[in-house]
């Protein structure tokens, strides 16, 4: 049976809309403390304007079932720092980290800045196709990709780990005072 879910790049309003819908759904703060540890969830909404944005400067990968998003990989640049107050702090961690002997701001380094699965796409891997997919699109320009994720989301970390991400560095947030688990995935290994 083939999979109907298809994996591309977000290009209309209309799919950027339906990822603000699926992060508002998927928030820790929307979601029960069984589920946030089961399933998993994310910790930014993003504003329209700062996704459209984002959008433009390197194009989220998306997962899509018809014409409904049902997952999405934010691919984010650094110019975008300061855009999204939630994630300004890990972005200066980000930089300061050093792998394999250099400072990650100085070498360039593209963010996933969230990845969310719909309930109803969960166990068909739909993850593990997007980052495939982000590598195909991101990895001649960018030799890693860095994300932070939420401590406390195990789901998120084993996801992570299965895909080739490495812990990078692991540290409280000055302030959010959220525990992060800095990793990354080298593109050129």
């Amino acid at each position: 049976m083939e999979n109907p879910i298809r994996i591309t790049l977000a290009r209309k309003k209309t799919e950027l809309k339906q990822i603000i819908e699926l992060q508002k759904k998927n928030h820790l703060a929307a979601v029960d403390e069984a589920t946030a540890k089961d399933q998993g969830f994310v910790t930014a909404v993003h504003d329209y304007k700062v996704l459209e944005a984002m959008n433009s400067a390197a194009a989220t990968v998306i997962a899509k079932d018809g014409n409904r998003v049902v997952g999405y990989a934010l691919t984010m640049k650094r110019e975008f720092a300061n855009d999204v107050p939630a994630l300004t702090e890990l972005f200066h961690r980000q930089d300061e980290a050093i792998h394999r002997g250099e400072r990650l701001g100085d070498a360039g380094y593209l963010v996933m800045g969230q990845i969310c699965v719909a309930e109803e796409a969960r166990g068909h891997r739909v993850a593990d196709r997007m980052y495939k997919y982000m590598r195909s699109c991101y990895s001649l320009h960018y030799p890693y990709l860095v994300t932070a994720i939420d401590a406390r989301n195990t789901r998120s970390i084993h996801v992570h780990e299965r895909i080739g991400f490495k812990e990078l560095d692991r540290f409280v947030g000055e302030q959010s005072g959220k525990d992060w688990l800095l990793v990354i995935w080298n593109w050129r290994d």
